[in-house]
Protein backbone atom coordinates (compact mmCIF):
# COMPACT_ATOMS: atom_id res chain seq x y z
CA UNK A 1 0.00 0.00 0.00
CA UNK A 2 1.41 3.15 -0.74
CA UNK A 3 1.22 6.69 1.40
CA UNK A 4 -1.44 8.38 -0.42
CA UNK A 5 -3.62 5.27 -0.31
CA UNK A 6 -2.82 4.84 3.02
CA UNK A 7 -3.70 8.64 3.77
CA UNK A 8 -7.34 7.91 2.34
CA UNK A 9 -7.98 5.15 4.32
CA UNK A 10 -6.86 6.92 6.98
CA UNK A 11 -9.15 9.78 6.59
CA UNK A 12 -12.10 7.30 5.87
CA UNK A 13 -11.70 5.89 9.81
CA UNK A 14 -11.48 9.35 11.46
CA UNK A 15 -14.46 10.54 9.29
CA UNK A 16 -16.58 7.65 10.82
CA UNK A 17 -15.65 8.72 14.06
CA UNK A 18 -16.62 12.60 13.83
CA UNK A 19 -19.49 13.69 15.38
CA UNK A 20 -22.12 15.27 13.61
CA UNK A 21 -21.69 18.72 12.75
CA UNK A 22 -24.18 21.49 15.14
CA UNK A 23 -26.06 22.35 12.24
CA UNK A 24 -26.61 18.69 11.33
CA UNK A 25 -27.51 17.42 14.61
CA UNK A 26 -30.18 20.43 14.81
CA UNK A 27 -31.60 19.64 11.25
CA UNK A 28 -32.38 16.23 12.43
CA UNK A 29 -33.35 17.03 15.46
CA UNK A 30 -35.89 19.38 13.42
CA UNK A 31 -37.27 16.25 11.44
CA UNK A 32 -36.31 18.07 8.56
CA UNK A 33 -37.47 21.34 9.54
CA UNK A 34 -40.82 20.24 9.47
CA UNK A 35 -41.27 20.48 13.48
CA UNK A 36 -40.14 23.58 13.12
CA UNK A 37 -41.63 25.95 16.07
CA UNK A 38 -42.03 30.18 15.51
CA UNK A 39 -43.04 32.78 17.35
CA UNK A 40 -47.21 33.56 17.69
CA UNK A 41 -48.40 36.77 18.07
CA UNK A 42 -51.25 37.64 20.00
CA UNK A 43 -54.19 39.22 18.45
CA UNK A 44 -54.05 43.40 18.78
CA UNK A 45 -55.46 45.86 20.18
CA UNK A 46 -56.64 43.24 23.46
CA UNK A 47 -60.35 42.69 23.52
CA UNK A 48 -60.86 44.03 26.81
CA UNK A 49 -60.01 47.63 25.69
CA UNK A 50 -62.88 49.82 24.65
CA UNK A 51 -61.92 51.82 21.38
CA UNK A 52 -62.86 55.38 20.59
CA UNK A 53 -62.08 56.50 17.19
CA UNK A 54 -61.12 60.41 16.91
CA UNK A 55 -59.76 62.73 14.57
CA UNK A 56 -57.55 65.14 15.28
CA UNK A 57 -60.04 68.04 16.07
CA UNK A 58 -61.66 66.02 18.45
CA UNK A 59 -58.36 65.04 20.05
CA UNK A 60 -57.18 69.23 20.17
CA UNK A 61 -61.26 70.00 21.96
CA UNK A 62 -61.20 67.34 24.62
CA UNK A 63 -57.40 68.59 25.67
CA UNK A 64 -58.48 72.16 25.85
CA UNK A 65 -61.64 71.01 28.13
CA UNK A 66 -60.22 68.18 30.34
CA UNK A 67 -56.35 68.72 30.43
CA UNK A 68 -55.26 69.10 34.42
CA UNK A 69 -52.90 72.12 33.24
CA UNK A 70 -55.14 73.96 31.10
CA UNK A 71 -57.68 73.35 33.86
CA UNK A 72 -55.27 75.05 37.02
CA UNK A 73 -54.23 77.46 34.32
CA UNK A 74 -58.30 78.70 34.15
CA UNK A 75 -58.30 78.34 38.25
CA UNK A 76 -55.29 80.70 38.45
CA UNK A 77 -56.81 83.34 35.80
CA UNK A 78 -59.22 83.53 38.40
CA UNK A 79 -56.99 83.92 41.34
CA UNK A 80 -55.78 87.21 39.05
CA UNK A 81 -59.17 88.68 39.07
CA UNK A 82 -59.69 88.47 42.44
CA UNK A 83 -56.53 89.73 42.93
CA UNK A 84 -57.79 93.16 41.22
CA UNK A 85 -61.03 93.31 42.78
CA UNK A 86 -58.99 93.40 46.42
CA UNK A 87 -56.91 96.60 45.27
CA UNK A 88 -60.33 97.94 43.97
CA UNK A 89 -61.85 97.14 47.93
CA UNK A 90 -59.02 99.50 48.72
CA UNK A 91 -60.67 102.57 47.52
CA UNK A 92 -63.39 102.22 49.71
CA UNK A 93 -62.06 103.70 53.37
CA UNK A 94 -61.83 101.67 56.33
CA UNK A 95 -63.78 102.51 59.54
CA UNK A 96 -62.33 102.08 63.18
CA UNK A 97 -65.16 102.07 65.95
CA UNK A 98 -63.44 102.84 69.41
CA UNK A 99 -64.92 102.61 73.04
CA UNK A 100 -62.89 102.60 76.47
CA UNK A 101 -62.12 104.26 79.90
CA UNK A 102 -58.08 105.72 81.42
CA UNK A 103 -57.07 105.53 85.38
CA UNK A 104 -53.95 107.23 85.78
CA UNK A 105 -51.67 107.96 88.90
CA UNK A 106 -47.92 109.51 89.19
CA UNK A 107 -45.73 112.49 90.61
CA UNK A 108 -46.47 116.30 90.23
CA UNK A 109 -43.44 118.97 91.16
CA UNK A 110 -44.12 122.10 92.94
CA UNK A 111 -42.47 125.54 92.17
CA UNK A 112 -39.83 124.97 94.84
CA UNK A 113 -38.53 121.14 93.84
CA UNK A 114 -40.72 119.01 95.92
CA UNK A 115 -42.61 115.95 94.44
CA UNK A 116 -45.76 115.06 95.63
CA UNK A 117 -47.12 111.60 94.71
CA UNK A 118 -51.10 111.83 93.74
CA UNK A 119 -53.29 109.61 92.94
CA UNK A 120 -56.59 110.57 90.62
CA UNK A 121 -59.21 108.43 88.74
CA UNK A 122 -60.11 109.94 85.49
CA UNK A 123 -63.38 108.31 83.63
CA UNK A 124 -63.01 108.37 79.74
CA UNK A 125 -65.91 106.87 77.95
CA UNK A 126 -65.63 107.79 74.14
CA UNK A 127 -67.21 105.93 71.06
CA UNK A 128 -66.10 107.25 67.55
CA UNK A 129 -65.46 106.44 63.67
CA UNK A 130 -62.02 106.89 61.62
CA UNK A 131 -62.08 106.99 58.24
CA UNK A 132 -58.74 106.79 56.32
CA UNK A 133 -58.28 106.20 52.71
CA UNK A 134 -54.77 105.62 50.37
CA UNK A 135 -56.43 106.93 46.87
CA UNK A 136 -52.70 106.97 45.73
CA UNK A 137 -51.77 103.26 46.63
CA UNK A 138 -55.11 101.97 45.34
CA UNK A 139 -54.71 103.41 41.99
CA UNK A 140 -51.58 101.90 41.38
CA UNK A 141 -52.30 98.87 42.63
CA UNK A 142 -55.55 98.34 40.65
CA UNK A 143 -53.78 99.41 37.34
CA UNK A 144 -51.06 96.59 38.26
CA UNK A 145 -53.22 93.88 39.06
CA UNK A 146 -55.17 94.91 35.93
CA UNK A 147 -51.84 94.04 33.96
CA UNK A 148 -51.31 90.33 35.75
CA UNK A 149 -54.59 89.57 34.70
CA UNK A 150 -53.23 90.49 31.18
CA UNK A 151 -50.20 88.41 32.01
CA UNK A 152 -51.89 85.66 33.61
CA UNK A 153 -54.15 85.31 30.55
CA UNK A 154 -51.23 85.01 28.10
CA UNK A 155 -49.77 82.08 30.78
CA UNK A 156 -52.94 80.10 30.05
CA UNK A 157 -52.94 80.95 26.09
CA UNK A 158 -48.88 79.22 26.20
CA UNK A 159 -50.16 76.49 28.03
CA UNK A 160 -53.73 75.39 26.15
CA UNK A 161 -50.91 75.71 22.38
CA UNK A 162 -48.01 73.86 24.49
CA UNK A 163 -51.00 71.12 24.88
CA UNK A 164 -52.59 70.95 22.22
CA UNK A 165 -49.22 70.49 20.34
CA UNK A 166 -48.10 68.01 22.64
CA UNK A 167 -51.67 66.15 21.97
CA UNK A 168 -51.15 66.74 18.08
CA UNK A 169 -47.49 64.68 18.70
CA UNK A 170 -49.07 61.83 20.49
CA UNK A 171 -52.06 61.67 18.26
CA UNK A 172 -49.68 61.42 15.28
CA UNK A 173 -47.48 59.23 17.04
CA UNK A 174 -50.39 56.85 17.52
CA UNK A 175 -51.15 57.27 14.26
CA UNK A 176 -47.58 55.83 13.14
CA UNK A 177 -46.93 53.38 16.03
CA UNK A 178 -49.80 51.40 14.15
CA UNK A 179 -49.07 52.43 10.86
CA UNK A 180 -46.13 49.84 11.34
CA UNK A 181 -48.15 47.38 13.26
CA UNK A 182 -49.89 46.86 10.18
CA UNK A 183 -46.70 46.94 8.30
CA UNK A 184 -45.04 44.79 10.66
CA UNK A 185 -48.28 42.41 10.90
CA UNK A 186 -47.72 42.00 6.98
CA UNK A 187 -44.11 41.58 7.51
CA UNK A 188 -44.71 38.35 10.16
CA UNK A 189 -46.98 36.95 6.91
CA UNK A 190 -44.98 37.22 4.10
CA UNK A 191 -42.11 35.84 6.18
CA UNK A 192 -44.33 32.60 7.59
CA UNK A 193 -45.08 32.56 4.01
CA UNK A 194 -41.46 32.00 2.66
CA UNK A 195 -40.53 29.61 5.71
CA UNK A 196 -43.17 27.47 4.08
CA UNK A 197 -42.26 27.61 1.06
CA UNK A 198 -38.30 27.04 2.18
CA UNK A 199 -40.23 23.45 3.96
CA UNK A 200 -41.35 22.60 0.98
CA UNK A 201 -38.66 22.99 -1.11
CA UNK A 202 -36.36 21.25 1.55
CA UNK A 203 -38.39 18.18 1.32
CA UNK A 204 -38.41 18.17 -2.46
CA UNK A 205 -34.34 18.40 -2.52
CA UNK A 206 -34.35 22.20 -3.19
CA UNK A 207 -33.12 23.74 -0.35
CA UNK A 208 -30.95 23.40 2.95
CA UNK A 209 -31.70 23.18 6.00
CA UNK A 210 -29.51 26.59 6.47
CA UNK A 211 -32.44 28.39 4.18
CA UNK A 212 -34.91 27.01 6.55
CA UNK A 213 -33.05 28.38 9.59
CA UNK A 214 -32.66 31.57 8.07
CA UNK A 215 -36.07 31.75 7.48
CA UNK A 216 -37.86 31.20 10.24
CA UNK A 217 -35.00 33.92 12.24
CA UNK A 218 -36.71 36.13 9.38
CA UNK A 219 -40.27 35.07 11.63
CA UNK A 220 -39.50 35.05 15.40
CA UNK A 221 -37.50 38.67 14.74
CA UNK A 222 -40.46 40.23 12.34
CA UNK A 223 -42.25 39.25 15.37
CA UNK A 224 -40.21 40.79 17.92
CA UNK A 225 -40.32 43.88 16.06
CA UNK A 226 -43.86 43.51 16.55
CA UNK A 227 -44.80 42.67 20.32
CA UNK A 228 -42.19 45.87 20.93
CA UNK A 229 -44.04 48.25 18.64
CA UNK A 230 -47.35 46.74 19.73
CA UNK A 231 -46.32 47.72 23.65
CA UNK A 232 -44.99 51.16 22.04
CA UNK A 233 -48.84 51.95 21.12
CA UNK A 234 -50.23 50.76 24.34
CA UNK A 235 -48.03 53.38 25.89
CA UNK A 236 -48.91 56.59 23.78
CA UNK A 237 -52.41 55.37 23.39
CA UNK A 238 -52.50 55.48 27.20
CA UNK A 239 -50.75 58.93 27.77
CA UNK A 240 -53.16 60.10 24.83
CA UNK A 241 -56.16 59.13 26.87
CA UNK A 242 -54.98 60.36 29.70
CA UNK A 243 -54.34 64.21 28.62
CA UNK A 244 -57.70 64.18 26.90
CA UNK A 245 -59.10 62.85 30.31
CA UNK A 246 -60.43 59.36 28.62
CA UNK A 247 -61.47 56.19 31.46
CA UNK A 248 -58.46 54.14 31.81
CA UNK A 249 -60.73 51.21 29.65
CA UNK A 250 -61.15 53.09 26.83
CA UNK A 251 -58.21 53.01 23.96
CA UNK A 252 -58.36 55.89 21.37
CA UNK A 253 -58.06 55.34 18.17
CA UNK A 254 -57.09 57.34 15.25
CA UNK A 255 -59.73 57.56 12.68
CA UNK A 256 -57.28 57.42 9.80
CA UNK A 257 -56.49 54.08 8.76
CA UNK A 258 -52.51 54.67 7.85
CA UNK A 259 -50.52 57.32 8.63
CA UNK A 260 -49.92 60.17 5.31
CA UNK A 261 -48.51 63.29 4.73
CA UNK A 262 -50.80 66.19 4.91
CA UNK A 263 -50.07 69.76 5.08
CA UNK A 264 -51.87 72.13 8.19
CA UNK A 265 -49.58 75.12 7.46
CA UNK A 266 -48.48 77.11 4.18
CA UNK A 267 -44.86 77.29 4.85
CA UNK A 268 -43.84 80.40 3.41
CA UNK A 269 -40.60 81.06 0.84
CA UNK A 270 -38.71 82.70 4.23
CA UNK A 271 -39.42 82.16 7.76
CA UNK A 272 -38.53 85.96 8.30
CA UNK A 273 -42.55 86.50 8.04
CA UNK A 274 -43.39 83.76 10.82
CA UNK A 275 -40.45 85.55 13.16
CA UNK A 276 -42.70 88.93 12.76
CA UNK A 277 -45.76 87.16 13.84
CA UNK A 278 -44.25 85.32 16.49
CA UNK A 279 -43.61 89.03 17.59
CA UNK A 280 -47.33 89.42 17.73
CA UNK A 281 -49.38 86.01 18.40
CA UNK A 282 -46.75 84.14 20.48
CA UNK A 283 -48.75 84.16 23.90
CA UNK A 284 -45.00 83.90 25.74
CA UNK A 285 -43.69 87.06 24.73
CA UNK A 286 -46.81 88.86 25.55
CA UNK A 287 -46.39 87.57 29.03
CA UNK A 288 -42.80 88.63 29.45
CA UNK A 289 -43.83 91.96 27.48
CA UNK A 290 -47.04 92.44 30.86
CA UNK A 291 -44.28 91.50 33.82
CA UNK A 292 -42.08 94.06 32.36
CA UNK A 293 -45.05 96.65 32.17
CA UNK A 294 -46.50 95.50 35.54
CA UNK A 295 -42.82 96.02 36.81
CA UNK A 296 -42.58 99.34 35.21
CA UNK A 297 -46.07 100.16 37.15
CA UNK A 298 -44.93 99.58 40.14
CA UNK A 299 -41.98 101.33 39.81
CA UNK A 300 -44.55 104.57 38.89
CA UNK A 301 -46.41 103.46 42.04
CA UNK A 302 -43.33 103.77 44.32
CA UNK A 303 -42.42 107.08 42.76
CA UNK A 304 -45.41 108.69 42.63
CA UNK A 305 -48.15 106.99 44.88
CA UNK A 306 -46.80 108.29 48.12
CA UNK A 307 -47.22 112.17 46.64
CA UNK A 308 -50.99 111.31 47.01
CA UNK A 309 -51.79 112.11 50.15
CA UNK A 310 -53.63 109.61 52.73
CA UNK A 311 -57.02 111.06 53.84
CA UNK A 312 -59.11 110.45 56.86
CA UNK A 313 -61.91 111.87 58.83
CA UNK A 314 -61.90 111.26 62.80
CA UNK A 315 -65.63 111.64 64.65
CA UNK A 316 -65.55 111.21 67.97
CA UNK A 317 -68.09 111.37 70.76
CA UNK A 318 -67.43 111.02 74.48
CA UNK A 319 -67.42 111.63 78.21
CA UNK A 320 -64.76 113.00 80.02
CA UNK A 321 -64.51 113.23 84.38
CA UNK A 322 -62.64 113.11 87.61
CA UNK A 323 -64.98 109.91 88.21
CA UNK A 324 -68.16 107.86 86.71
CA UNK A 325 -70.36 110.78 88.81
CA UNK A 326 -69.09 113.70 87.22
CA UNK A 327 -68.63 112.76 83.35
CA UNK A 328 -69.03 115.94 80.88
CA UNK A 329 -69.99 115.21 77.76
CA UNK A 330 -67.96 116.34 74.61
CA UNK A 331 -67.62 115.81 70.39
CA UNK A 332 -64.31 116.35 68.48
CA UNK A 333 -64.22 116.34 64.28
CA UNK A 334 -61.13 115.77 62.55
CA UNK A 335 -60.32 115.44 59.19
CA UNK A 336 -56.86 115.64 58.37
CA UNK A 337 -54.06 114.46 55.71
CA UNK A 338 -50.65 112.49 56.10
CA UNK A 339 -47.70 112.56 54.31
CA UNK A 340 -45.26 109.47 54.96
CA UNK A 341 -41.64 110.73 54.28
CA UNK A 342 -38.90 107.78 54.50
CA UNK A 343 -39.13 104.14 54.30
CA UNK A 344 -42.56 103.56 52.90
CA UNK A 345 -43.19 106.48 51.50
CA UNK A 346 -41.62 109.61 49.79
CA UNK A 347 -37.98 109.04 48.99
CA UNK A 348 -37.73 105.63 49.91
CA UNK A 349 -34.57 104.77 48.55
CA UNK A 350 -34.26 100.95 49.54
CA UNK A 351 -37.69 100.59 47.75
CA UNK A 352 -37.13 102.83 44.72
CA UNK A 353 -33.70 100.53 43.89
CA UNK A 354 -36.12 97.54 44.35
CA UNK A 355 -38.24 98.61 42.03
CA UNK A 356 -36.14 99.57 39.21
CA UNK A 357 -33.96 96.78 39.61
CA UNK A 358 -37.05 94.22 38.68
CA UNK A 359 -38.06 96.13 36.00
CA UNK A 360 -34.78 95.83 34.80
CA UNK A 361 -34.52 92.16 35.51
CA UNK A 362 -38.13 92.30 33.45
CA UNK A 363 -36.63 93.80 30.51
CA UNK A 364 -33.31 91.63 30.39
CA UNK A 365 -36.42 88.27 30.97
CA UNK A 366 -38.23 89.82 27.91
CA UNK A 367 -35.02 89.85 25.57
CA UNK A 368 -34.17 86.66 26.41
CA UNK A 369 -37.42 85.09 25.82
CA UNK A 370 -37.34 86.95 22.31
CA UNK A 371 -34.21 85.50 21.25
CA UNK A 372 -35.91 81.67 22.35
CA UNK A 373 -38.50 82.42 20.57
CA UNK A 374 -36.73 83.28 17.30
CA UNK A 375 -34.78 80.61 17.31
CA UNK A 376 -37.44 78.18 17.73
CA UNK A 377 -39.22 80.05 14.94
CA UNK A 378 -36.11 79.35 12.62
CA UNK A 379 -35.52 75.66 14.02
CA UNK A 380 -38.87 74.27 13.87
CA UNK A 381 -38.99 76.17 9.85
CA UNK A 382 -36.28 74.45 9.50
CA UNK A 383 -37.56 71.11 10.69
CA UNK A 384 -40.15 71.35 8.33
CA UNK A 385 -38.52 72.16 5.00
CA UNK A 386 -36.26 68.94 5.31
CA UNK A 387 -39.19 66.73 6.84
CA UNK A 388 -40.63 67.38 3.18
CA UNK A 389 -37.80 66.58 1.47
CA UNK A 390 -37.43 63.85 3.69
CA UNK A 391 -40.63 62.56 3.08
CA UNK A 392 -40.48 62.62 -0.97
CA UNK A 393 -37.16 60.80 -0.44
CA UNK A 394 -38.91 58.04 1.44
CA UNK A 395 -41.54 57.46 -0.97
CA UNK A 396 -39.06 57.48 -3.64
CA UNK A 397 -37.12 54.80 -1.61
CA UNK A 398 -40.14 53.27 -0.84
CA UNK A 399 -41.23 51.86 -4.14
CA UNK A 400 -38.19 51.29 -5.48
CA UNK A 401 -37.92 48.62 -2.40
CA UNK A 402 -41.20 47.59 -3.61
CA UNK A 403 -39.58 46.88 -7.16
CA UNK A 404 -36.95 44.70 -5.87
CA UNK A 405 -39.01 42.64 -4.05
CA UNK A 406 -41.78 41.83 -6.43
CA UNK A 407 -38.80 41.47 -8.93
CA UNK A 408 -37.21 38.70 -6.27
CA UNK A 409 -41.24 37.05 -5.72
CA UNK A 410 -41.13 36.82 -9.65
CA UNK A 411 -37.70 34.61 -9.57
CA UNK A 412 -39.78 32.20 -7.32
CA UNK A 413 -42.19 31.93 -10.00
CA UNK A 414 -39.59 31.68 -12.98
CA UNK A 415 -37.45 28.77 -11.03
CA UNK A 416 -34.33 31.53 -10.01
CA UNK A 417 -34.61 31.27 -6.16
CA UNK A 418 -32.68 31.70 -3.27
CA UNK A 419 -33.89 31.80 0.04
CA UNK A 420 -31.63 35.17 1.40
CA UNK A 421 -32.39 37.18 -1.65
CA UNK A 422 -35.95 37.30 -1.14
CA UNK A 423 -35.28 37.31 2.54
CA UNK A 424 -32.76 40.56 1.95
CA UNK A 425 -35.24 41.92 -0.08
CA UNK A 426 -38.48 41.79 1.99
CA UNK A 427 -36.56 43.25 5.22
CA UNK A 428 -35.41 46.31 2.53
CA UNK A 429 -38.54 46.76 2.05
CA UNK A 430 -39.71 46.79 5.50
CA UNK A 431 -37.23 49.13 6.37
CA UNK A 432 -38.10 51.43 3.96
CA UNK A 433 -41.18 51.46 4.42
CA UNK A 434 -41.04 52.07 8.47
CA UNK A 435 -38.66 54.60 7.62
CA UNK A 436 -41.38 56.57 5.44
CA UNK A 437 -44.08 56.02 8.53
CA UNK A 438 -41.10 57.92 10.48
CA UNK A 439 -40.66 60.85 8.31
CA UNK A 440 -44.32 61.23 7.84
CA UNK A 441 -44.61 61.25 10.90
CA UNK A 442 -42.11 63.96 11.75
CA UNK A 443 -43.15 65.61 9.29
CA UNK A 444 -46.74 65.91 10.81
CA UNK A 445 -45.01 66.84 14.40
CA UNK A 446 -42.56 69.42 13.12
CA UNK A 447 -45.71 71.59 11.37
CA UNK A 448 -47.12 71.61 14.96
CA UNK A 449 -44.16 72.45 16.49
CA UNK A 450 -44.04 75.71 14.13
CA UNK A 451 -47.56 76.71 14.62
CA UNK A 452 -46.68 76.51 18.44
CA UNK A 453 -43.34 78.69 18.47
CA UNK A 454 -45.07 81.16 15.96
CA UNK A 455 -48.20 80.95 18.78
CA UNK A 456 -50.72 80.28 16.23
CA UNK A 457 -53.33 77.76 16.28
CA UNK A 458 -54.25 75.26 13.41
CA UNK A 459 -58.08 75.87 12.44
CA UNK A 460 -59.03 72.30 13.55
CA UNK A 461 -62.27 72.27 11.33
CA UNK A 462 -60.12 72.90 8.04
CA UNK A 463 -58.59 70.05 5.79
CA UNK A 464 -55.45 69.69 5.60
CA UNK A 465 -53.57 69.42 2.37
CA UNK A 466 -51.87 66.31 0.86
CA UNK A 467 -48.27 66.51 0.45
CA UNK A 468 -47.45 65.95 -3.31
CA UNK A 469 -49.02 63.00 -5.05
CA UNK A 470 -51.12 60.93 -3.12
CA UNK A 471 -49.43 57.73 -2.06
CA UNK A 472 -51.36 54.53 -3.20
CA UNK A 473 -51.93 52.06 -0.18
CA UNK A 474 -51.25 49.20 -2.11
CA UNK A 475 -47.48 50.19 -1.69
CA UNK A 476 -47.60 48.89 1.94
CA UNK A 477 -49.12 45.26 0.36
CA UNK A 478 -46.13 42.81 0.00
CA UNK A 479 -48.05 40.39 -2.97
CA UNK A 480 -47.73 40.64 -6.32
CA UNK A 481 -50.95 42.35 -8.23
CA UNK A 482 -53.38 40.09 -9.74
CA UNK A 483 -51.87 40.96 -12.76
CA UNK A 484 -48.76 39.03 -11.62
CA UNK A 485 -46.59 42.18 -12.53
CA UNK A 486 -44.52 44.92 -10.40
CA UNK A 487 -45.69 47.99 -9.95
Amino acid sequence: MNKVTFLAVLLIVLEAFHPVPPVQAEAASFGQGKNLEVPNVQPFPDKRYHLERLSLSRVLEKTGNFSPEILVGRKKLKISYADRIQAIETFIPSLTVSFGTMTYSGEVQNSRGIFYNIQKQQANMNHGVLLLDQPGISAFQTIVRTTRIEQTRSQLSETINRKSTQAARLYFENLASLSRVAVLQEAVRISKRILNQEKKLMELGGASIVGVLRAAHEVARDSRHLVEEERKTYRVAFRLSQIMGIDANTMPVPEESFILPRLYIRLPDDPDRLIELSDEKRPLLREFEKNRLARSQELTGTLYAPLVPIVGANILNGALGPDFNGLSGYNQTLFFALWTIGPGGLFDPAAIHLAQTREQHAEALLARTRIRVHRQVRDAYEEVRKSLEEEKIAVSDMRLAKLTFLASQRRVQLGVYHALELIISLRDLVDAQLHYIDATRGLEESQFNLLFSVGTRPRITQVPLSVGPTVDPGIFRFDIPSGGHPE
